[in-house]
């Protein structure tokens, strides 16, 4: 068993580790979470005895490194009771990390160099790593969110009109709320680690580990897709609010006609 360091000790784990970030769910209840005395606590450093380093983000996410297959499986199992609405295929970001290097970097073959493995250090790859599988799982949402949307998208623009199921309408909007919802709340990518504040050293680690897994870029990519799936609901909902009034219109005046109908009958027959 590899023991977990105290928070500004090395970890021994000879040149060479691994590092697996994972999101479990929409947020994880750090509140249970067995700490290490002194550890850092954004991202949460939990107490594993005789295991892993772990690190645990409050938007549902953990980052382990130097861990066997076995002891991923205990730290998930551990934290999984933790986790609101987890996700049913969780997605994760897994880095190779060579330790002992001359300068904080990245290589050429996404190989992260550290000088050292202190906890620190390794928290910083953990925020990383973890904000990268966030992007991921929320990219792939909202790819499925315009997928959805396309057909209504498509028929809108092929025949001038919404489709004729209001059902298909309702999927499509409610798809695009709730992703919306998901992706702008929780993980805030551009955000540093508060732990710069202690080891502003690590800054230029941070700036290259969000160059190598583009965190900038694909945040604002999602911004665009977030505003263009706000754009097409507000559309949808309008043409829909525009239909509904519509056949409101037809009806009163089908009941209008009705009305005379039944006056002019009375007044010829009666």
């Amino acid at each position: 068993m590899i023991p977990s360091p105290e928070p500004d000790e090395k970890v021994s784990h000879g040149r060479q580790m691994k590092m697996r970030a994972v999101l479990l769910g929409e947020r994880l209840d750090h509140r249970l979470l067995e700490r290490v005395p002194g550890g850092t606590a954004d991202p949460v450093q939990v107490a594993m005895p005789g295991g892993p380093v772990v690190f645990a983000f409050r938007w549902g996410a953990v980052a382990i490194a130097g861990a066997t297959p076995d002891q991923e499986r205990r730290v998930l199992d551990k934290l999984l009771p933790l986790v609101s609405h987890p996700h049913a295929t969780p997605m994760e970001e897994t880095a190779a990390i060579l330790i002992g290097a001359d300068d904080d970097g990245v290589d050429a073959s996404g190989v992260i160099h550290l000088c050292d493995a202190t906890v620190p250090r390794l928290a910083v790859v953990a925020d990383a790593l973890a904000k990268s599988a966030a992007l991921a799982y929320q990219e792939n949402a909202l790819s499925e969110t315009l997928d959805a949307m396309e057909p209504v998208v498509t028929h809108l623009r092929t025949h001038g009109r919404l489709i004729a199921s209001s059902s298909g309408l309702r999927r499509a909007i409610g798809a695009s709320l709730l992703s919306r919802s998901h992706a702008t709340a929780r993980v805030q990518v551009e955000d540093k680690p508060d732990l710069l504040w202690d080891h502003p050293g690590l800054e230029r680690l941070h700036a290259r580990l969000s160059d190598e897994y583009e965190l900038r870029e694909r945040h604002a990519t999602l911004d665009r897709k977030l505003t263009l799936i706000g754009e097409s609901t507000s559309t949808l909902v309008s043409l829909v609010d525009a239909r509904r009034s519509r056949t409101l219109e037809v009806a009163v005046v089908v009941l209008i006609a009705m009305e005379l109908l039944a006056a002019v009958y009375e007044l010829i027959y009666k």
